[in-house]
């Protein structure tokens, strides 16, 4: 059997793929910079490094997009302690099953393959996976990769290009930059948003 080698380019963890430039107060994009141009992604399915290792942080929105699929927050959602997190970003953990996965992890038997029982309302962190941001300022965004993933540069993948980011990576993002702004507003007193 040959092995497979898994080539995420020349990218490291925390190695900038691309930059973001933002309007500030309108959070609309003036200018995307691309670093690696020939990186492709498609999901493998394989869940190995992401979901099989249990679930992600969730957002005030994000719990509320999972309970709005029928689900009570007691179920999937393991809030923080109010004196450990002091952010407002995240509200807790996601819950995990006996074998450690994300609760909504499902193996598909006759696909030889895993699901998201909740894919289309999945947390923010799993629509980014496997990619990472970095808030530089409230006009820079520098765009990561956690260079585990089997489906980087996968073959079959999309090209990683300003339109991948704009449909695929940006909501999530720019979901995170506003929760941050308006938590950091919180800390100073302002009026608190959603």
């Amino acid at each position: 059997m040959k092995k497979a080698i898994l080539r995420t380019s020349n990218l490291e963890r925390n190695e900038e793929l691309a930059r973001i430039t933002l309007n500030p107060k309108t959070m609309q994009i003036l200018n995307i910079i691309i670093y690696e141009r020939k990186l492709r992604f498609k999901c493998r399915r394989c869940a190995t490094f992401c979901c099989r290792l249990g679930g992600p942080k969730l957002t005030r929105k994000d719990a509320l997009c999972i309970a709005q699929g029928g689900y009570a927050r007691e179920e999937f959602l393991i809030p923080f302690r109010k004196e450990w997190n002091s952010s407002s970003t995240f509200l807790g953990d996601l819950r995990s099953n006996e074998e450690g996965s994300c609760i909504f992890l499902k193996f598909n038997s006759d696909e030889g393959n895993y699901e998201c029982s909740i894919y289309d309302s999945r947390p923010s962190l799993c629509k980014l996976y496997p990619f990472d941001f970095r808030n530089e300022s409230p006009q820079s965004i520098s765009l990561g990769l956690i260079p585990c993933c089997r489906g980087l540069n996968n073959p079959d993948g999309e090209l990683v290009d300003e339109g991948y980011i704009m449909d695929s990576l940006f909501d999530p993002i720019s979901d995170f930059i506003l929760r941050h702004v308006l938590s950091t507003r919180n800390d100073v007193g302002e009026e608190r948003a959603l």
